[in-house]
């Protein structure tokens, strides 16, 4: 009997849980490797050994490591229509642990199942993901208390979507969620009724009905915390009915036989094929077979199995195997000699004829035997042959070697007495000729025979033959070849041919140098033999002389008295010459350094200075640095750069003057640089020039300061010079002078004089007083002693009258006139 399954919808995912009466759909299973096989692993999936079970087998799915922000997946490749068996149930082992949190695990059955890695917590399902929803959530993120077990149906997931239903943990019932070991969970669907068992205890319920095709599978994901997530021992199975085809049956031919088992009402029957069933439809019917052959004949018999409340959904299916043995009918042809008789059927027969027998078969069948006798003669026979000089005929247990006539008793085709008589002949071997060789070493010797028709040489392997005999074979010793020539008559002779292999002659080539530099000269020498061919170069003298250009192969064939010539080959190493970089030209202005950079050489020489693969010089006119550079071959190359020196600009202002007053804070400056292209003038107090050429004449603020002036210049070549003078302005020396006075013999305002701050000279002071009709009436040499009013000792008239004040500025010996008009009162 066969058994089979008919896996018709689902998948397998688990290593162990073989149960009565069920049909699993999927299992993951393996041992000590999980196997994986049609299953898609996602994001941080993989296969491997959490340290949370009994054993250090990979053999467990791990969907996260114990790290922040990972996700991972497994779900079934082929897609699953649960309308075709519409109560399953899934069964796995489940463990979280091993970080400081956990985001949570979720059993799936969604439109899309995920393709990577899928971002943030949600325990890993897709945001646009559709369908079924089981969770294990450790970490709740606002909606319960810590940990919760969910059911969902619908787009997406989160703890406060609507529509969720869930046991979240009241009074620490659910506590055990997250644990060190493995805990069981059993997940019931029963026409979209879902119930969640952990531990073997029912926690939750919910009525979501399935009516799409999707995948089956595991989330998990991490989010912000740590925990790692894995599953093991997961299966997935349905109730089922149990096939069962029966024990497999033997008879004969037209006989029947019942197949199958006792029938079960709960039960639904269908045998395929339905050839010689007695009805297809019942658990256990009669089948007969006809075999008109003369071979048993095997019928293989299938019964599909439904449950009763199911009719055709999730079936089961049983095979038994009937053989049909023939009746059979056996004709017999035998013969027997002349004289002699055949026991059959009870009788002995001599004569020819034809005769029949009943019998029964091992397998208890009938079996007819149909016989045909043929009575065989005894014959004679004459037979002339010939053999070979030197060869035996053996024939009836003798061995003949000679010329003449033998007669045996034998026995014919059909086993019966045979005389035969033998006229026998003795023919001549053929007479070989193949003259002897001498060859060089390696060269390839012809040896061509005659004196047969047909030619066989040994040994023939190391060389080949053609169809006339002839023999070509290199050779590297001497040695004999045997041949052998075979007549028309058929008869071979052996011949003995010796072949001598001369030594060929020991080249030696040799170079005057072990390896050179590229460029350099060489010499090749030859000896050995007594003249000489070069492949590179003409000639036939023993040396030759070559220039080096890179590493090459020179060969030469030297030949010796014999005419024997072997080839000897050397390998030249020519070192490459270092290829140098430098660092290319540069321009400089005077005084300043530059640092040259050579590479591509081991070593290196300068030229006017320097030294090792860099140096920082500071020529004074333009240089040309040459460096050779030496590699560990110690080959050389040179290489140069050049350093331009190009001139400085001298940069010069002056400023004239520089020192006035804040009542002429006017400076004029002079640009008297040299060689500049480029100027930028800075007057100290914030203004800016980039023209100045000749003089500059600039108004500084009405006010005391010091403001330095700063002249940059640049020529062509972009060398650059800057120089400052310094500009003092200083506040006015004349601070105050009344324009109205009262010379009435009181103590105040009685006397006009100017008020002064420092910056004058007061041993160069001047004042003047003029009246009306431009009269000096008063003069003073000191500023502090004024007019008091009178002229020639009399007081004078209220009225308006003219002073003028002259004064030196010490620090630029500038005078300075001022006038103005005063009113005397009374």
């Amino acid at each position: 009997m066969i058994k089979n399954s008919i896996l018709f919808l689902f998948f397998v995912l688990s290593l162990s849980h073989m149960r009565a009466q069920t049909f699993v759909f999927a299992q993951l299973t393996g041992s000590p490797n999980l196997n994986t096989t049609g299953w898609n692993l996602t994001g941080n999936a993989y296969s491997g050994d959490t340290g949370g079970d009994t054993d250090a087998s990979p053999n467990e799915l791990i969907l996260t490591n114990a790290q922040g922000n990972q996700s991972g997946g497994v779900f079934y490749g082929s897609p699953i229509n649960p309308l075709i068996c519409s109560k399953w149930t899934v069964e796995f082992d489940y463990r979280i642990w091993g970080g400081s949190a956990a985001d949570g695990l979720a059993f799936c059955f969604l439109d899309v199942p995920p393709s990577g890695f899928v971002n943030g917590g949600g325990v890993g399902i897709p945001g646009t993901a559709n369908g079924l929803k089981v969770i294990l959530d450790t970490w709740d993120n606002g909606c319960g208390a810590n940990p919760e077990l969910q059911i969902y149906s619908g787009v997406g997931y989160n703890e406060c979507i609507s529509g969720i239903v869930k046991v979240t943990n009241t009074g620490g019932n659910l506590n055990f969620m997250r644990s060190n070991g493995y805990q069981p969970v059993k997940i019931t669907y029963i026409n979209g009724a879902v119930t969640v068992f952990i531990n073997n205890t029912q926690y939750l319920t919910a009525n979501f009905p399935i009516n799409f095709t999707g995948y089956m599978g595991f989330t998990a994901s991490t989010g912000g915390a740590t925990d790692q997530h894995s599953i093991r021992n997961a299966i997935i199975y349905t109730d089922q009915a149990t096939s069962n085809a029966g024990n497999d049956v033997s008879l004969c031919s037209g006989e029947g036989a019942i197949i199958g088992s006792t029938p079960n009402s709960n039960y639904i029957y269908s045998w395929s094929p339905t050839t010689g069933l007695s009805n297809p439809s019942i658990a256990n019917p009669t089948v007969t077979l006809t075999n008109n052959g003369n071979s048993p004949v095997t019928q293989i018999y299938t019964v599909s199995t439904s449950l009763a409340s199911n009719p055709g959904a999730c079936p089961t299916t049983d095979q038994v195997n009937v053989t049909a043995y023939p009746n059979y009918n056996t004709n017999l042809n035998l013969a027997i000699c002349s004289g002699d008789s055949y026991a059959f059927n009870g009788q002995n027969i001599s004569t020819s004829g034809s005769y029949q027998g009943n019998f029964q078969s091992i397998n208890g069948c009938d079996s007819v035997v149909n016989l045909v006798l043929s009575v065989n003669s005894v014959t004679t026979a004459n037979i002339d042959t010939s053999i070979c000089q030197g060869s035996i005929l053996n024939y009836a247990g003798q061995s003949l070697t000679n010329s003449g006539q033998y007669a045996f008793t034998l026995q014919n085709q059909f086993g019966c007495d045979s005389i035969v008589s033998i006229n026998l002949s003795v023919l001549a071997l053929p007479s070989l000729v193949s003259p002897p060789q001498t060859i060089c070493y390696g060269d390839t010797a012809v040896l061509i025979p005659s004196g047969a028709v047909t030619y066989t040489w040994s040994p023939a392997s190391i060389g080949t033959v053609s169809s006339q005999g002839v023999l070509t074979v290199p050779l590297f010793s001497s040695t004999s070849f045997l041949l052998t020539g075979t007549d028309a008559f058929n008869c071979s002779n052996t011949l003995s041919v010796p072949v001598t292999v001369n030594p060929i002659p020991v080249i030696q080539l040799s170079a005057d140098e072990s390896e050179y530099c590229e460029g350099e000269l060489g010499q090749l020498s030859a000896s050995g033999g007594v003249s000489y061919s070069w492949n590179e170069f003409p000639g036939n003298g023993s040396t030759q002389n070559f220039t080096t250009q890179s590493s090459s192969y020179f060969s030469v064939t030297g030949t010796d008295a014999n005419l024997c010539s072997s080839i000897d080959s050397l390998y030249v190493l020519v070192n490459e010459n270092p290829i140098l970089s430098i660092t290319p030209n540069q321009q400089i202005c005077s005084g300043e350094f530059v640092t040259i950079d050579v590479q591509g050489a081991n070593s290196y020489q300068w030229s006017p200075n320097g030294a090792g693969s860099q140096t920082v010089v500071s020529p004074s006119s333009t240089t040309i640095y040459t460096i050779t550079g030496f590699n560990l071959e110690n080959c050389s190359s040179q290489i140069s750069t050049t350093v331009t020196v190009n001139p400085n600009p001298l940069a010069s202002v002056t400023a004239s003057p520089s020192i006035t007053t804040s009542d002429s804070p006017i400076i004029t400056f002079t640009n008297n640089s040299i060689g500049d292209d480029v100027v930028l003038f800075e007057t100290g107090d914030g203004v800016l020039f980039d023209q100045f050429d000749g003089h500059l004449e600039y108004s500084y603020p009405y006010m005391e300061g010091d403001y330095t002036a700063s002249l940059w210049v640049q020529n062509q070549f972009g060398c650059e010079d800057s120089t400052s003078v310094i500009i003092q302005i200083k506040g006015d020396e004349l601070f105050y002078v009344p324009n109205t006075f009262t010379p009435d013999g009181d103590e105040h305002n009685h006397v006009f004089y100017p008020v002064f701050t420092a910056g004058y000279d007061p041993s160069n002071f001047q004042m003047d007083i003029y009246n009306r009709w431009g009269e000096l009436i008063y003069q003073s040499l000191n500023a502090p002693k004024g007019w008091d009013g009178y002229f020639n000792g009399v007081i004078c008239p209220v009225g308006t009258y003219t002073w003028k004040i002259v004064y030196k500025i010490p620090d630029t010996d500038e005078y300075k006139v001022c006038s103005g008009h005063i009113n005397l009162m009374r």
